[in-house]
């Protein structure tokens, strides 16, 4: 379903600030599959995303989704195919559009039919009300209101919604949670993975919760300096306790996990 062949990026290339971000990263999903990716800091996953996604050319290397090669496709293009949330949760909405101009938008771009008026008749409403009402948040009821006034969870719950109203092929999420509550942070992932499950979404998730990131979908992946150092499925990952990992990380690279927010993390 998803190919990286030997991805490789530096940037600054031949000056005294070059820095290697990834280097003949290989990696192979399957549809449907949900993969997280974890790595400290400067491991290179969010230039990954963006290498993906088309914000940022590799160096060398090819991408290739649903046997389509994308390697040389502008990024307006991939955004047909692949979807993808961000950190912050106002990104992905426009804030000074109702919640139902927001769904409209997304809607009728993707059945090809002018922009909001065509798209608010009283079939769409149905629909945009039965897809809000499973978030499980009261936005059913909240169709008037402008994206901008949501909490943070609200609104980040709304943008996995356009992010899958017409279901992509490929599904990046950046951190999606990173900046959210506790609460709020469990009933995205929570969605998230339910979403994900229900339209077989294949979908790369960078978290910086360890214990989320083993007990969430169907593989693991570790990043250590632009490659993947631990690739962590089936019995071997239900088995794996945060512990064992960062054990084996060690041994692996020969240095302990730079990130102290994931240590904290529960």
């Amino acid at each position: 379903m998803l190919d990286l062949v030997n991805i490789f990026k530096t940037f600054e290339k031949g000056t005294p600030n070059e820095n290697k971000v990834l280097r003949g990263l290989s990696l192979h999903l399957e549809k449907g599959e949900l993969v997280t990716v974890i790595g400290s800091n400067g491991a290179g996953k969010t230039t990954l995303f963006n290498i993906i996604a088309g914000a940022v050319t590799s160096d060398e290397g090819r991408i290739v989704l649903d046997n389509e090669d994308l390697t040389y496709e502008r990024e307006y293009r991939r955004a047909r195919v692949i979807g993808r949330l961000f950190q912050n949760p106002h990104t992905g909405t426009a804030p000074g559009l109702t919640i139902e101009e927001n769904l409209a938008l997304v809607y009728s771009k993707a059945t090809n039919r002018f922009p909001l008026t065509p798209a608010l008749g009283a079939r769409d409403r149905r629909l945009f009300t039965g897809l809000l009402a499973r978030l499980g948040m009261g936005l059913e009821e909240r169709l008037k209101v402008k994206a901008g006034t949501l909490s943070g969870g609200q609104r980040q719950a709304l943008t996995l919604l356009l992010a899958t109203l017409v279901p992509p092929k490929l599904l990046l999420l950046d951190e999606h949670t990173a900046a959210l509550d506790p609460v709020a942070a469990k009933k995205i992932l929570g969605l998230t993975e339910e979403i994900s499950a229900g339209h077989r979404i294949t979908t790369l998730m960078i978290t910086h919760n360890i214990g989320s990131a083993l007990e969430m979908g169907t593989r693991t992946i570790m990043m250590h300096k632009g490659t993947v150092v631990m690739d962590l499925k089936d019995d071997e990952r239900k088995n794996m306790t945060v512990e064992d990992l960062l054990r084996r990380y060690k041994h692996t690279v020969h240095e302990n996990l730079d990130a102290d927010r994931m240590l904290l993390e529960e």
